[in-house]
């Protein structure tokens, strides 16, 4: 094979891979891959702050390492919990979680603290799973902002009222989480963040107020998501192709 060939061949490769990556990063829905979901990432560890792990960042716990590059960041109430009957804590005691991950986010009680999670890139709906401590407590809801952080526009609300039996019961004592409910949300226009708050949190575009008490959420997942920009190393690397793959033109022997 000559050297032409070769680098069109590389050429070639390498542009199907990045056009397929491309692809995935164009996909209707990301998901907040809670439980080590995602091939080479780790389950987070118990009470662990999150933070920017799903931001290609580091949560609270310096074990689990560098998290996936998802452009997904929470506010620095928001803990991973695993399941666990400690009678001590009202944290992680869950079961049936419905996405099944094994691992759910739990917002610490502030009453100055929005709780929230971010998608940068922007997103026209969201779905999530969520559980009333042994299914009681006040109707709590959700805001769609279009700013990060709970700031801008208010997009629409979500009600996330607490089911009217138990659907299903805990097979341990000790755990609270057992009945799970499901809702979404179309956002009016593109939205960056989701704010989980109680009736106390206004609806005037602000970023404080009470975060939703005793509730526990699986299964976080954005729709119609604008994709996460490439990262400039892939812009390089693309670069580089296409000056190999004119070298490789500049150099083929004229025809006789």
């Amino acid at each position: 094979m000559n050297m032409h060939n070769h680098i069109c061949k590389v050429s070639l490769a390498a542009a199907i891979g990045l056009g397929l990556g491309a692809a995935g990063a164009h996909a209707a829905s990301v998901n907040v891959p809670l439980g080590g979901n995602i091939t080479g990432y780790y389950q987070l560890h118990q009470g662990a702050d999150i933070l920017n792990y799903f931001n290609g960042g580091s949560d609270s716990v310096p074990n689990d390492g560098t998290g996936p590059s998802l452009g997904i960041q929470f506010s620095s109430n928001a803990t991973a919990q695993l399941p666990g009957n400690n009678a001590a804590t009202g944290d992680g005691k869950f079961e049936n979680d419905p996405s099944g991950s094994n691992e759910v986010v739990y917002f610490g009680f502030s009453n100055s603290t929005a709780a929230y999670v971010n998608y940068a890139a922007g997103f026209t709906g969201f779905n999530v799973n969520y559980s009333y401590s042994n299914n009681s407590g006040v109707a709590g809801e959700a805001y769609l902002f279009s700013g990060l952080n709970g700031t801008g526009s208010l997009l629409g609300t979500i009600n996330l009222a607490p089911a009217t039996t138990n659907i299903k019961s805990c097979s341990v004592g000790t755990d609270a989480y057992c009945t799970w409910q499901s809702t979404s949300l179309a956002a009016s226009s593109l939205a960056e963040s989701v704010v989980f708050g109680v009736p106390g949190l206004t609806s005037g575009g602000t970023s404080t107020g009470a975060p939703v008490e005793d509730m526990e959420f699986d299964g976080l997942q954005f729709t119609g998501a604008n994709p996460v920009p490439l990262p400039a190393s892939v812009w390089l690397m693309l670069s580089g192709f296409a000056g190999l793959a004119g070298i490789a033109r500049r150099r083929r022997p004229a025809a006789v």
